[in-house]
């Protein structure tokens, strides 16, 4: 017998496999870094995110908010976890309020939320309660500025 003919006996078509046999589809691809390699450094020192752990990280996060609010409709897709890693310098804890708190804030107030569009805040940046300064800061940082408007008999 051949080879060929060998390896093809031994080796089923998906066809000839049972459902239980059947392989597991393939992952939708998770996380890749794109930050230059000074950002990684800037992460590691400021954020405590270690590229080798970024992974770990997100998983505990997401295994956090599946058993602490498995109601909670919310991405856990690994580069939406990440953000609030960050925010929190990967304090899973609070990375987990914020994220509870980010919901919250899309529900108190949908009509800031529900279809944000640049032309929604014109307005807004037109009253020059919100000011982008013409400079940046010393790391290259664009400066907003809030200008709270107070009503006249204030």
């Amino acid at each position: 017998m051949s080879e060929e003919s060998d390896s093809l006996r031994t080796s089923p078509s998906a066809a000839s496999l049972s459902e239980n046999e059947l392989p597991a589809p393939p992952e939708p691809p998770g996380y890749v870094c794109t930050l230059s390699e000074e950002l990684v450094t800037k992460a590691r020192e400021e954020l405590q995110e270690k590229p080798e752990w970024r992974l770990r990280d997100v998983q505990a996060l997401r295994d956090m908010v599946r058993k602490e609010y498995p109601n909670l409709s919310t991405s856990l897709d690994d580069a939406f976890l990440l953000r609030f890693l960050r925010a929190r310098k990967f304090d899973y804890d609070r990375a987990l309020q914020l994220l509870i708190n980010y919901h919250s804030c899309r529900r108190s107030w949908p009509e800031v939320f529900n279809n944000l569009k640049p032309s929604a805040l014109k307005d807004v940046l037109a009253s020059g309660f919100l000011t982008v300064l013409p400079h940046t800061d010393p790391r290259g940082c664009h400066i907003l500025c809030i200008r709270p408007v107070f009503p006249p008999w204030v």
